[in-house]
């Protein structure tokens, strides 16, 4: 028998398929590295663990309602820039503070403390590159997208500020700023959603 007719047809890359992959690799890393940090009594290793459990936790909520048709080719090309970058970044943020504790001079920190956003930067490259590649639809529904994510992230902060200066609660000077693009991603990745589901249906 013809081992070609046999064989199983390879499973097509959906976004649903690669949120449930993304997701498992977060959640089983996330629980490796705690699990690691608890026996070599590394007490960082609980904020990467719980940074990467609510990371996979987010992409496999996501998988639940993403789509199963097989991704566009320029998908598929934001995916192989978009992984290799946030990885990148994953490492780096966490890596910075001790790299930081080594030097002393200020140009030198001033270098390591900015390496956390050379990812980033590719992150943002890799998806202007995928938006410039859309059609109108896409590029319209993109656009009211980040005009929401840009304005409830505005007002969000802008409360926060208020809340801030009453005492209800304290966030570190840097804290502030550094929350401002994940939740720009995060409320852009929403807002698509609702948006994508009003111009294309459920």
């Amino acid at each position: 028998m013809n081992t070609r007719q046999t064989a199983r047809p390879q499973q097509a890359m959906s976004r649903k398929r690669v949120l449930r992959i993304s997701g498992s690799i977060a959640v089983g890393a996330g629980t490796a590295v705690m699990v690691a940090g608890a026996l070599a009594g590394w007490s960082q290793a609980n904020r990467i663990g719980i940074f990467l459990l609510a990371m996979g936790g987010v992409w496999l909520a996501f998988s639940l309602f993403a789509s199963r048709e097989p991704l566009h080719p320029r998908h598929r090309r934001f995916l192989r820039e978009f992984y290799p970058a946030i990885v990148a970044y994953m490492v780096l943020v966490f890596a910075y503070r001790p790299l930081l504790g080594l030097v002393e001079l200020p140009l030198l920190r001033a270098a390591i403390a900015l390496l956390p956003v050379l990812p980033i930067v590719f992150v943002v490259r890799a998806m202007v590159r995928k938006l410039r590649d859309s059609d109108e639809l896409e590029q319209r529904m993109q656009l009211e997208a980040v005009s929401i994510a840009s304005i409830s992230v505005g007002l969000l902060s802008f409360a926060l500020a208020f809340l801030g200066t009453a005492g209800v609660f304290h966030l570190g000077q840097d804290q502030p700023l550094m929350l401002v693009l994940p939740a720009l991603i995060v409320g852009h990745a929403l807002a698509l959603r609702v948006v994508r589901r009003r111009y294309q249906g459920p």
